[in-house]
């Protein structure tokens, strides 16, 4: 019942439970369709990209964002990039 477009349906549940999650995603119309680190189902992403869905497997969003902004470092990951200045934020 939310009565804006739904940009993401980020998904924290195991591989099982992915089409029927995916349903209820094309059925709101939701933009991106994003199944989190170790979860992944080749047949449900390939459903979702048929219904014009974005869909994403085995990522972390938390992780991905910090990488485009990055900000991975201030997450807590070595990224192996050694500097004696802090990131700007964005």
């Amino acid at each position: 019942d939310i009565p804006e477009p739904i940009d993401i349906v980020d998904v924290f549940r195991k591989a099982s439970d992915i089409p029927g999650v995916l349903d209820e995603a094309i059925a709101i119309k939701a933009r991106t369709f994003w199944m989190q680190l170790g979860i992944s189902d080749e047949a449900s992403a390939e459903r979702g990209v048929a219904a014009g869905l974005n869909v994403v497997q085995d990522r972390c969003l938390k992780i991905e964002h910090a990488r485009f902004a990055g900000g991975l470092n201030l997450a807590g990951f070595n990224t192996g990039v050694i500097s004696s200045k802090r990131n700007k934020s964005i």
